[in-house]
Formats: C-alpha cells, structure tokens, sequence
C-alpha cells in the first residue's frame, strides 16, 4: 500500500472518537486508582497510562502491542523470532493487564526487550508514548485494535502491522456499524498476517488491503515449547498414584464448579488438578470446594506451597508459568475460558503434549485454531459444564488409539510452532524495503 495512502487513512479518524476521550479525562486517574485497588493494574505504574515515564526508553525500538496472557504469548513468540534474525534490535512490548506483565518479567531471553503498560487511547497519552519511544515499526497482535494507537503511529510514517490477526463475530459486527472508525483503523495496515483465509476476507471487508494480507496462523506456542518442572511432575504423580490426572486448565469464575462437581463425580479413580486462569483466585476456589465438599479435606493449594496429599481429590495449582509440567502428566484436559462468554484459551499449548482437549461452546478467541485441531479429532465439544464428567471419561483412548492422536497433535503444534518465524520474515522484509537505499 502506498505510503501517502496509509497517511490519508491515518488522517480520516473521526473527531469524535478523540473528543470522548478528552471529555473523560478528569475520571481516568480515578477510575485506574479503583482498578489498582483491585488488583487490576499496577498502582506503581499508573503514571505509564498515561505516556509517562520514570526511566527513558529504548528509541528506535520495535514495539509490539499485545492485551493479556494469550497475545502476550505469540507476542513473546514474533519477538524471539525477530531478535533471531536482528540480534542487537531492541523491543518494546506493552500489554493492559498485570498478569500479562508478569509473564513478561518472568520470561527468560537473551532479547532486548522492554515491558511498558499500554497508555490509553487518549490523543495526549499516545503521543507522549510515541515521543518517548520513537518506534521504527508497530506490531499490533491478535485483536486489539485502539483508533488513536494506531492511526497517530501511522501519521508518524511508523509502519503499522497486525500480526496473529483475527476478529470475533461480534467485535466485526460492531466495526461495520461504525465503518468510517473502521477504515481509518484497518486502512492504514502496511501488513496484515492473518491466522486464516476467514479472517483475511473480514479484515480485508473492514478495509484492509488486499494484497498486503497474508494467511500465517496464530503465534500464540513459542517455538521453544513450554517449560517442565520435573520436581513439580513427580509431586503431582506422587499424589495422584495410580489414578488418571484430569487437568482443568485456565478457568474462570463461574467454571470452577462444573470442575468440583466433576471431580466428585469421578470419584476416587482420578485426581483433578483445577488450575485457574487468574491465580489470585485460589483461596475462592478453595472456600467453592469446601462448600461443595464439606466431608473431604480442603485442597492444597500451590500458591501457598502445600503439597497434596497421596489420595486427594482436587488440587489447586494457583500460580503462573507452571501449565506445561500440568499439561506434561494429564490424561484428559479441559481448557477454560469456553464454558463461559470469554473466548476459549489457546488449545495449541496442550497439542504440543499430544492431548486433545475438551472444549465448551465459546471459542471466538481462538477459533481458528480449534477449528484446525478439530479437524485432526483433537477436540471434544461440549454444550455446559453437566457434560464435563462424560467427556472425561471419554477422553481414555485404548493404546493404539492414543498413540495415533498424540502423534496428530504433536504434528499439529510442531507446524505451528514455525509460524513466528514465517512472521518475522514477512515483517523484515517489509522493513526492508521501507529503508531507503543508499
């Protein structure tokens, strides 16, 4: 796409979508003093939603967006495929929530990389975060698109990419009812890698290019895999014994239930590892399990560095980074975020391990990729969380059968895993030819 075209787009955002946000300028320090009172930002870096800054930042960075866990991953993934190639690049990575700050300070590389909070979508935040940072490109993954981050990046001649694209059902419906937003976002794209042809055609409908699309899947498993923690494993199969392991992965409020009241009706033949997708939530689930099973002992807890007993029904592993040793000794997973309106989490992570994975209906997030894994019988759809105890027990495969279906799924997340650098090739070259000649 012409450059001057990106321009144009980038100037053709609607004045009112800048006036809303300086009309609520006054609530904004009030309402993220509230979310870090609960825990939903980081009260020490509040001044970063704002484009402020107590150090000075890497210039000339190439700055990649992403929103929480899931986009922070294949974020992390383009960004050591990236630095593979431009080993003395430095990065910038920003993300809204603290869960996904945290997975960045504990990420190991040998990558330059700098974590900020996203700055709101206020005109005067993000151009102090793009004064602050000068970019020399900006990768936006998965989903979020915010007007102002994206249009002033693109006014500045700062080549905007959407990268791991995709976008929900929902979310297309209210960009199409607002479509001169639409285009001045989606117009000043310079590259679109989008996870399938669906996605392509409905980015393309919301006014990207044609010809600057391009099908490469989502980013979101690492080409490093997912850590193991061999002392962990042997914890969890110590207690579980001669048991089979169901693990239920990345739940939400709202799913826990469903997993209690199926890990009680499993009875004493399995061992539940319930592990959910925002660890703070631990000691609630604990008090659920108490509730629903007052005869049994309470759950040990990760978090507080309880070790299950030999025998114990549930247990609840309430930390980050520790879901491949889960997923490295489970017979049968459920993946959360599915039972509920949330979008589903990323089947890939399990695939690596050769599980397939059940599912509930609500899989916008990722669909793609559990259409794709679908196709090779590696997802086991269910309606509500009462069909959770059958599909468990279904999920058993004689030897023959299981061996055929880990090799499917390793197969599946080996192909996968080589995405990143697919992206970061298309995302060099276009830098490439945006450097001029000398």
């Amino acid at each position: 796409m012409p450059r001057k075209d990106v321009q144009r787009a980038a100037s053709n955002l609607p004045a009112s979508y800048s006036l809303t946000w300086r009309l609520v300028t006054p609530l904004l320090g009030l309402m993220l003093r509230r979310r870090a009172k609960q825990g939903k930002e980081d009260a020490a870096r509040l001044v970063e939603r704002f484009g402020l800054y107590q150090t000075s930042l890497p210039k000339g960075a190439v700055w990649v967006h992403a929103v929480s866990v899931g986009e922070t991953v294949a974020g992390l993934s383009l960004i050591e495929a990236l630095a593979a190639r431009l080993p003395s690049q430095a990065f910038i990575i920003t993300t809204n929530t603290v869960t996904a700050a945290k997975l960045v300070n504990d990420w190991t590389t040998e990558a330059n990389v700098t974590h900020l909070y996203q700055p709101l979508d206020h005109p005067t935040f993000v151009d102090r975060f793009l004064d602050a940072s000068a970019p020399i490109a900006a990768i936006f993954m998965e989903s979020d698109f915010w007007p102002n981050l994206i249009h002033r990046t693109a006014g500045r001649d700062i080549p905007v990419i959407f990268a791991s694209s995709q976008i929900s059902d929902a979310a297309a419906a209210r960009w199409r009812r607002r479509p001169a937003l639409a285009a001045a976002v989606f117009g000043t794209a310079e590259l679109v890698l989008a996870v399938n042809d669906k996605q392509a055609g409905r980015l393309c409908d919301l006014g990207a290019r044609s010809d600057i699309i391009h099908r490469v899947g989502s980013l979101k498993l690492t080409s490093g895999g997912m850590k193991t923690d061999p002392s962990l494993m042997a914890i969890l199969k110590q207690a579980a014994g001669d048991r089979r392991i169901f693990l239920a992965a990345s739940t939400h409020d709202g799913e826990d239930l469903s997993v209690i009241k199926a890990a009680q009706a499993l009875g004493n033949e399995w061992f539940t590892l319930l592990a959910p997708r925002h660890p703070k939530r631990g000691n609630t689930i604990a008090a659920l399990c108490r509730d629903q099973m007052p005869n049994v002992k309470a759950p040990a807890r990760r978090a507080l560095g309880q070790t299950p007993a030999t025998g114990e029904v549930i247990h609840i592993v309430d930390t980050l980074g520790e879901m491949g040793s889960l997923f490295a000794i489970a017979d049968v997973v459920f993946l959360g975020g599915s039972l509920l309106p949330i979008g589903g989490h990323n089947p890939l992570e399990p695939a690596q391990f050769g599980l397939p994975v059940i599912c509930g209906p609500h899989l916008a997030k990722n669909q793609a990729e559990f259409d794709g894994i679908r196709e090779i019988g590696g997802v086991t759809d269910i309606a509500n969380g009462d069909e959770l105890v059958d599909a468990v027990k279904a999920g058993i495969l004689n030897d023959d059968a299981k061996q055929t279906s880990e090799s499917a799924m390793k197969s599946y997340a080996k192909k996968a895993s080589k995405r990143p650098a697919i992206a970061a090739d298309h995302i060099i070259a276009l830098l490439h030819d945006r450097t001029p000649s000398k």
